[in-house]
């Protein structure tokens, strides 16, 4: 087996489907066409659909790499979850996917290539660009590159990381569940905090997926990037950033005991902080932590000193 190639490595694509049926055969078609599908197998998860989803991937399991458990509505993330608890644990890499998105032919090829150059005993995550298109296939904007580089840092405050861009290696799948996922926000953004602080981010600048944007999302991106801020900060002044903090508050209990010192110690500043007025304007005016415009920084800064991130 080649690093430079990493021919041989098996991935298993992780996808949880609800009411999909609009869009689903273009994903599943999208994967089917990965240049590298011979290596791969699919697990599905239906999480209770109503519509037609479930006859449509009646019709897709007869390929032999694709697997897929009809299950009862328990919500997006504990439907990963069990995908993340039920895959293969014998697989190289795990995937990531949407049910409305689409695969580029060389998504996993170039993730896996990344990854290869790294040890394997460590965890092992890698991310890539996404371009946003509408419910016709037609572009809307590309989501750029982060300025400021992914980090811990930035992790405890922000994921620019989606999910279906996230290709993790084995041994990541199996810290994470180990330490456990109680107190989840949202598991993308979790399996970046712990990929950034005790693993390995490797980040592509370049696009492999087309993510879909319309009603029906289950988690969307707004059509412009100022639309997204308004939305996040909104969501903050209504006082649900505190998800946010409760999130970096059960990571910090599950693995501190990992944590190298300076992310132990920013994460306690972060925390140990929030109750008083005093510290939180310390903390604000010297965190490292931090978002990745000026703007979404600013706004974080101020957000957290008038008490928007409690626990």
């Amino acid at each position: 087996m080649s690093a430079c190639t990493a021919t041989g490595k098996r991935v298993q694509i992780l996808l949880s489907t609800y009411n999909g049926e609009r869009f689903l055969e273009k994903q599943l078609d999208s994967i089917l066409a990965l240049e590298d599908f011979d290596e791969c197998r699919v697990l599905v998860r239906d999480d209770g659909s109503s519509d037609g989803t479930r006859e449509i991937l009646r019709r897709y399991e007869a390929n032999e790499r694709i697997d897929v458990v009809y299950g009862e509505n328990v919500g997006i993330t504990d439907s990963y979850l069990w995908l993340l608890q039920n895959a293969d644990p014998e697989s190289d890499f795990y995937a990531f996917s949407d049910q409305d998105d689409i695969w580029l032919p060389q998504k996993l090829v170039h993730s896996k290539q990344a990854l290869a150059r790294h040890p394997g005993d460590q965890p092992l995550m890698c991310a890539s660009l996404s371009r946003v298109i509408d419910e016709n296939d037609e572009k809307l904007y590309d989501l750029p590159v982060p300025q400021r580089g992914v980090s811990f840092y930035n992790a405890m405050v922000q994921n620019v990381l989606p999910g279906h861009t996230q290709v993790i290696n084995r041994r990541m799948r199996e810290i994470i569940l180990s330490r456990g996922m109680d107190n989840v926000h949202v598991i993308d953004w979790w399996d970046y905090l712990v990929a950034a602080c005790v693993g390995t981010v490797e980040f592509l600048p370049e696009y492999t997926v087309l993510h879909r944007q319309h009603g029906g999302n289950a988690v969307g991106m707004t059509e412009t990037r100022l639309q997204n801020l308004r939305r996040r900060l909104s969501y903050i002044r209504q006082g649900r950033g505190n998800a946010f903090s409760r999130q970096l508050n059960a990571f910090y209990h599950r693995y501190r005991d990992l944590m190298p010192e300076e992310y132990r110690l920013e994460t306690e500043r972060f925390l140990n902080s929030l109750p008083r007025f005093g510290s939180r304007l310390r903390y604000a005016l010297s965190c490292r932590a931090y978002r990745q415009s000026r703007k979404e920084d600013l706004a974080f800064r101020v957000l957290y000193l008038l008490g928007k991130y409690k626990l």
